[in-house]
């Protein structure tokens, strides 16, 4: 008993200490991250991270006057074509003042710790906004990588519990954006695969008949599988053609390649396509079933 007290008021000691150090920041009185025509992020704005199928670290960045598509991938360290991977509704459609784009932010742009000569006045918070089935755990040390007592510190806590919406900040991100030299890997792994399936798809629709098909996609949820397959089954299209897959509440499309037809027994008539799982998490799916307007050509 006396050694777990003891514990207690040496961690809670320790945390008051690093507190006193180094004052968090509360991005509740930040604003979005918007920056203005000349600088792309400012000091009121707050990264706001959440995660992509792939557990990719996301942020929406809101365009500014003056900000283009191919300005905001150059401050961000992205080619267009990876922006428009990471928003595929931009390719075809015109961009508005204070649209949010999603930006992926690598590992190595999210500095964790404010060592000697770290100048506040050129890092904008880099924060979490707690989910279901969060620990301080699993943000801190799977997550993010850092000390427990750290994360806690920062944010002025005094217990593990957490809340569902509850701010975390877990560091910061240069107000100067995200050199190209930090992208290890340049897109998602799975990307160019993609790209090169609807460069084919647009070929194929010059010179045959383009169909259209509104009702439910189906994916094996629950499956174990890792791979980065993209393809599909279906009714109509010709095997090994490729089909175009949208997700209208994501706004993002895919395209896969045909594989086989759908087993009239096992399914519904209102499922239209069965989906790879790496397809599905493309689109952004998080059911099942969901809904989806699929192209082909014949």
């Amino acid at each position: 008993m006396k050694k777990t007290f003891l514990t207690t008021l040496l961690l809670s000691w320790n945390l008051l200490l690093f507190a006193q150090l180094f004052p968090p920041i509360n991005p509740l009185d930040t604003i979005k991250t918007t920056g203005d025509s000349v600088q792309y992020l400012s000091l009121q704005d707050t990264i706001f991270l959440e995660f992509s199928s792939y557990q990719e670290k996301i942020f929406n960045h809101y365009i500014a006057p003056k900000q283009t598509l191919y300005s905001i991938s150059k401050f961000y360290g992205l080619s267009l074509e990876e922006l428009y991977y990471y928003n595929p509704e931009l390719r075809d459609q015109p961009v508005s003042i204070g649209q949010a784009i999603n930006i992926p932010i690598p590992n190595k742009s999210i500095v964790r710790y404010q060592i000697p000569g770290f100048d506040q006045r050129k890092f904008v918070p880099v924060c979490y906004r707690i989910r279901k089935g969060d620990t301080m755990y699993n943000i801190s040390k799977r997550t993010f990588k850092m000390p427990i007592d750290t994360v806690m510190a920062r944010n002025n806590l005094t217990s593990f519990e957490l809340s569902i919406g509850q701010v975390l900040q877990l560091g910061w991100m240069s107000i100067d954006g995200i050199p190209e030299t930090n992208r290890k890997f340049r897109g998602h792994p799975i990307w160019k695969k993609n790209e090169t399936m609807r460069r084919k798809y647009d070929n194929n629709k010059q010179v045959k008949k383009e169909y259209q098909q509104r009702g439910v996609a189906y994916w094996q949820k629950q499956t174990t599988a890792k791979g980065d397959e993209m393809f599909a089954l279906h009714r109509n299209a010709p095997i090994n053609s490729i089909i175009a897959v949208t997700n209208p509440m994501k706004k993002r499309t895919v395209y896969v390649r045909v594989i086989g037809r759908i087993p009239g027994s096992v399914y519904g008539d209102n499922v239209i396509t069965v989906l790879s799982s790496a397809a599905a998490k493309m689109l952004g799916a998080k059911d099942a079933r969901f809904y989806v307007k699929v192209r082909y050509t014949k």
